[in-house]
């Protein structure tokens, strides 16, 4: 079968980055702005230190920090690299979460971060400076004029880089592996992406993630790639259904997916479940339903169809039956990390052991800056086995400082080593 794209694209997106707007399910009209995420992290071994600066800004109801930081085209982020214009990057970084600290002026020591050896993810090109500008989506407003307490240095808590004095803070080594925070993982599937292309998680809009409050509750990820882009089966298996969904439904309603592919896979769950992955939003199709495929297959090519704001390839994976759309599972559990690189997973809880949704994580080591959000609702659901409410994959195996703060205020705060090619499990008990 060879089906092409012919639906309209609803809704309006703004990405200020190199592939233009993706997302899906819009609640409204209301533009904003998604990002590519920063899973792969430039190299910075033997660099000139970045000097980023503060200010605030306002945008709709949200608060927004704007960082500028000036920087070489060799020392830029991989997906920052799109035009030769001032030099000056700007990324605008929600502030309804605690921060490390909160001078205008920081410092960031040049310091090695290890690359996936497995993807030719973009590369600075040869042209002087670049600019980008984009926006991480908050979940709630912070209230005017409220500040968070101040807390120590990101480099004072996790060791490495420099003090004021130029002297190394001392680093730590990984720590002997701790059975409490190893689970029995099913990383079966590959990347749906090949790599040269964007074949990582888009993080304002993950599973369970609502951008914000923006758009309703995501039922599995997104690959942010332009219209054409090959999409590869994730493991053997057999295709369960391919075409468009306008009479043959697996979201809410028909012409959900536009066109899409579904594929039953040669393994199950830990108790006999059928596992199949879903590919949606396609410009076409190049299976047949009944068809045998092989892992890293070429299935299909990533499109703008059905509700689709834009391109990109939105991956799920259900269990047990195909067709429903409250069967999903975070596609993160299931997709192999990158060599060297761990996902962080667990439960945010309240002291009572209640799952809370819509929980905004920090994560942050020396190196890198992320934020998780623990799941939403329904159709996210836990893995039966493990039974988390947020995940945060792609994390270069490293000591991070973990924080929840909410109304001006610390409510969780741990160091946790994310260990290599395996999950590390943190439960986050809210005080």
């Amino acid at each position: 079968m060879n089906v092409s794209l012919a639906r309209p694209i609803m809704g309006v997106l703004l990405l200020a980055g190199v592939f233009g707007a993706s997302a899906c399910r819009p609640m409204s009209q209301q533009a904003f702005a998604v990002t590519l995420p920063a899973t792969q992290v430039g190299d910075f071994s033997g660099a000139t230190p970045i000097e980023v600066q503060a200010q605030m800004s306002q945008q709709s109801n949200a608060q927004f920090q704007t960082v500028s930081y000036s920087l070489n085209a060799s020392d830029s982020f991989p997906s920052q690299v799109d035009d030769t214009a001032s030099g000056v990057a700007q990324i605008q970084i929600p502030t309804n979460v605690p921060t490390a600290t909160e001078t205008p002026i920081v410092r960031l020591p040049p310091s090695a971060t290890p690359r996936p050896t497995n993807t030719n993810s973009p590369t600075a090109s040869a042209t002087a400076t670049n600019t980008t500008e984009f926006i991480l989506a908050t979940n709630t407003p912070r209230t005017s004029g409220t500040s968070l307490p101040t807390l120590p240095p990101i480099a004072l808590a996790l060791g490495g880089g420099l003090d004021e004095n130029g002297t190394p803070f001392p680093t730590w080594t990984p720590p002997a592996s701790d059975p409490s925070t190893m689970i029995a993982d099913h990383y079966y599937f590959g990347r749906p992406i090949a790599d040269g292309g964007v074949n990582w998680v888009d993080r304002t809009y993950p599973y369970g993630g609502t951008s914000g409050g923006r758009l309703s509750t995501h039922s599995g990820v997104e690959f942010v790639n332009p219209s054409g882009t090959p999409v590869l089966s994730v493991e053997s298996g057999t295709v369960f259904y391919a075409g468009d969904d306008a009479s043959t439904v697996f979201g809410p309603y028909a012409n959900y997916y536009g066109y899409v592919i579904v594929i039953q896979h040669n393994v199950t769950t830990f108790d006999g479940q059928p596992v199949f992955s879903l590919y949606g939003h396609l410009s076409q199709v190049d299976v047949q339903t009944g068809q045998p495929v092989s892992r890293g297959e070429a299935i299909g090519y990533v499109g703008a169809s059905g509700i689709a704001m834009g391109p990109h390839l939105h991956f799920e994976v259900r269990v047990g039956s195909p067709y429903d759309f409250n069967s999903t599972r975070n596609p993160e559990l299931w997709i192999r990390p990158y060599p060297r690189y761990g996902t962080l997973a667990g439960r945010v809880t309240d002291s009572g052991g209640n799952m809370l949704p819509s929980v905004t994580i920090r994560v942050e080591s020396t190196r890198i800056s992320r934020y998780a959000f623990s799941y939403a609702g329904a159709p996210a659901n836990s893995d039966t086995q493990f039974g988390e409410n947020y995940t945060l994959g792609d994390l270069p195996a490293d000591y991070y400082l973990v924080t929840v703060g909410e109304n001006g205020r610390v409510r969780f705060r741990q160091v946790v080593y994310v260990f290599p090619n395996r999950t590390t499990w943190l439960n986050i008990t809210l005080n």
